[in-house]
């Protein structure tokens, strides 16, 4: 009796300390609003079993991209450390607004194929266009998918557990709430303690300019020069005629 309750304490302080929830997410967009994404999520063995288990979610992650235009599934990887089970996903978009509808399916009636954590790790994205700039906002709620209760870790135990997001934008973002800007203000860079994430959903934000396509560029420059060749053209047709 007595090694049944240390095993079982033995089993339950695993459980505590590895009950907690560290999440990368790393997002690159290009000039013409394509893009892809790296998410990366360590969560403890029982979130992972409350959502099915590890066959059933690959399974439903899978058949949930499968669904989406204009979004592809690149590599999906499920590893166990200890306590903790590491889930890997890569993926493409062909726009923004591709990537917007995933997240609106996420929420929307379509989402009741994916589990309610996975839902809650996706959270909500907004992304309008206002003017020539376009105005990205997200909001993640991650509390409820570690569980509650005898299992809940204190603030001691989520000590260096982090959320992070990072942004890599064709141009330079005009307003936003990351918490560090890098490379002239094309990289956001968001990180959230764990503690502060489960009390209050996070949020990233940005405001970029919308960039102009390389091809229209070439347009407006090959319309611009034979603008000005027409007007040379033009003036030094009535200067000669007025001699």
């Amino acid at each position: 009796m007595k090694n049944r309750s240390c095993r079982f304490l033995l089993a339950l302080a695993i459980l505590l300390i590895s009950s907690c929830l560290d999440g990368r997410e790393e997002f690159w967009f290009e000039r013409d609003g394509s893009g892809r994404l790296e998410v990366d999520y360590q969560l403890p063995v029982f979130a992972v079993a409350a959502m099915g288990g590890e066959a059933k979610l690959e399974n439903v992650v899978r058949k949930f991209f499968s669904k989406q235009k204009g979004i592809g599934l690149d590599d999906f990887v499920h590893e166990k450390s200890e306590a903790q089970s590491i889930i890997r996903i890569k993926a493409h978009f062909d726009s923004v607004i591709e990537l917007a509808n995933l997240f609106e399916t996420s929420t929307g009636e379509a989402s009741s194929s994916l589990p309610d954590p996975m839902r809650k790790l996706l959270g909500n994205i907004v992304i309008k266009r206002d003017g020539m700039s376009v105005d990205f906002k997200r909001s993640i709620d991650p509390n409820g998918i570690i569980g509650g209760g005898l299992l809940a870790p204190d603030r001691e135990q989520m000590e260096g557990h982090h959320l992070h997001y990072t942004m890599h934008l064709p141009c330079k973002a005009t307003s936003s709430n990351a918490h560090e800007v890098l490379d002239d203000g094309r990289t956001l860079v968001w990180r959230y303690p764990l503690a502060q994430a489960l009390e209050r959903p996070v949020e990233t934000n940005f405001i970029a300019p919308i960039p102009i396509p390389a091809w229209l560029c070439i347009v407006l420059g090959c319309t611009l020069s034979l603008f000005v060749w027409m007007i040379t053209k033009f003036i030094r047709k009535r200067w000669r005629g007025g001699r």
